[in-house]
């Protein structure tokens, strides 16, 4: 008779351990589906913010094509090549873009060491380290100096950097970064204002972006602002007569190669940004081009 106290305690020990078991289980049928849940919702975030970028991203090419198509028109288009902002709206998104003409930029090949330093200086660099910048970039595209590639390796070396100086002209104007002294932050700031395909030595000042008119002899970029917001404010043909330093700036009329820099942006303030530079050729009853650089959220 003493046993049936005993069976009976013993089934309800074992519904009381099948119950613990159903509600951990249930536990963590609940973690899981609360994870699931979670990860679908962050999958379906990431989704839509890749769609948006790409969206945006087509928008910012659709921008480049349609000042593409402004540049080859019969009529040479009524966009300027001064990086003056055009604006169209699609769809509730803005679409910011900007023709630069390299002739109004330095070039890297041609430009002197002064106005190279001068450049630098605009852009922050104190006085010393300006001249040096410049004497590195004279080094590394002369092509004689590589009688001294030991001495030039030797330097670039002690600064961490494996490849010495070029010893050649630079073909893109990402490959300034190369040069002993140019650091990411630098190149940002001087990638609006360098060229390769110019072959001046001398920018031409009315289509020149800021930084670079900040460079020329007696002028800073108080005065250079000054001048790109009267510069913009005319529609014609022709610049403003003079500089504020009083040098003649040139005419608009720009050259054969030219970079578009077209934004998207949505309303939370995401962007997606295309660089285009391009070249263009005459061809049978108009003009034509050929792509010499095509980049996604690139500086410059």
């Amino acid at each position: 008779m003493k046993g049936v106290p005993l069976a009976g305690e013993a089934r309800r020990r074992e519904r009381g351990i099948a119950l613990l078991v159903v509600l951990w289980a249930c536990t963590l049928l609940a973690i899981l589906l609360g994870g699931f849940a979670t990860l679908v919702r962050t999958e379906s975030i990431q989704t839509r913010y890749l769609s948006g970028r790409v969206q945006l991203r087509y928008l910012a090419e659709a921008g480049a094509m349609r000042a593409l198509a402004e540049c080859v028109s019969k009529s040479g288009g009524r966009w300027i090549g001064d990086a003056r902002p055009y604006t169209l709206r699609f769809e509730g998104h803005d679409i910011d873009i900007r023709v630069q003409d390299e002739l109004g930029k330095v070039d890297l090949n041609t430009a002197e060491p002064q106005l190279l330093q001068r450049l630098f200086l605009a852009a922050g660099v104190d006085e010393a380290a300006a001249a040096k910048l410049a004497a590195n970039i004279q080094e590394a595209r002369d092509a004689r100096a590589k009688f001294f590639r030991e001495e030039g390796a030797r330097r670039y070396a002690e600064a961490g950097l494996e490849a010495g100086p070029r010893y050649r002209e630079f073909d893109m104007p990402e490959q300034l970064q190369t040069v002993l002294g140019v650091t990411p932050a630098l190149y940002r700031k001087l990638a609006p204002a360098i060229t390769v395909w110019s072959r001046r030595p001398q920018p031409v000042a009315a289509l020149a972006p800021p930084l670079v008119l900040a460079s020329l002899p007696d002028m800073d970029m108080a005065r250079a602002q000054r001048y790109v917001a009267q510069r913009a404010m005319l529609s014609s043909r022709s610049p403003p007569p003079v500089l504020p330093n009083g040098q003649l700036p040139g005419g608009w009329r720009g050259g054969q190669v030219k970079t578009i820099v077209a934004s998207a942006t949505d309303g939370q303030g995401t962007t997606a940004r295309v660089l285009v530079t391009f070249k263009l050729t005459v061809l049978r009853g108009g003009l034509g081009y050929s792509v010499l650089r095509w980049q996604e959220d690139g500086a410059g």
